[in-house]
């Protein structure tokens, strides 16, 4: 074998080897961004009480959501329709990532699970998503909170058009 035939044969395993090291440390990463454990602000945590249900209203300076919730035993019955605020629309041409999810909380305020609720990108800052999920609730789950994180853009928004600014909005109610 010539030594140029070496070297291709050495970088072509070095290649697979880091594309296989760049998965597993992906699956890794993720498996480390969760906020089980985390304790929710008092002031986000919604009451679950069995055989309960609500209507109410969840605003942030991102966000409103209208949502109806019930529970039944160990299962959870949340719907509604989630709105950017007006710092959003007014600002911004367009949303490439918004993600929502719900944390499923202990009566001391602890995560005990998270749940996405939606995802949308790519959508016009004035459009409604509208959610209905069934949730299954963990042992000892009392109550809940909103959590959200996303990205606004103006301008083209292409990433070849290089015009427009953008802006990452979030809320994780989680005391530092």
């Amino acid at each position: 074998m010539s030594r140029a035939s070496n070297i291709a044969e050495w970088i072509k395993r070095g290649g697979l080897l880091l594309v296989a090291s760049s998965i597993a440390l992906t699956g890794c990463q993720a498996a480390l961004l969760t906020y089980k454990g985390a304790k929710v602000r008092e002031a986000y945590r919604i009451a679950l009480a069995d055989g309960t249900q609500r209507s109410a209203l969840y605003r942030s300076p991102d966000l409103t959501i209208d949502y109806r919730v019930s529970r039944d035993g160990d299962e959870l019955q949340l719907s509604g329709v989630a709105e950017y605020t007006q710092k959003i629309k007014n600002g911004f041409t367009f949303i490439p990532y918004f993600h929502l999810s719900v944390f499923l909380i202990d009566q001391h305020g602890n995560i005990l699970e998270e749940k996405g609720i939606t995802t949308h990108g790519s959508d016009d800052p004035n459009s409604r998503m509208r959610f209905s999920e069934k949730i299954p609730l963990p042992p000892g789950t009392a109550k809940m909170a909103f959590s959200y994180s996303g990205q606004a853009r103006s301008g083209g928004g292409g990433r070849q058009d290089g015009g427009g600014g953008f802006t990452s909005f979030w809320e994780v109610p989680i005391v530092k």
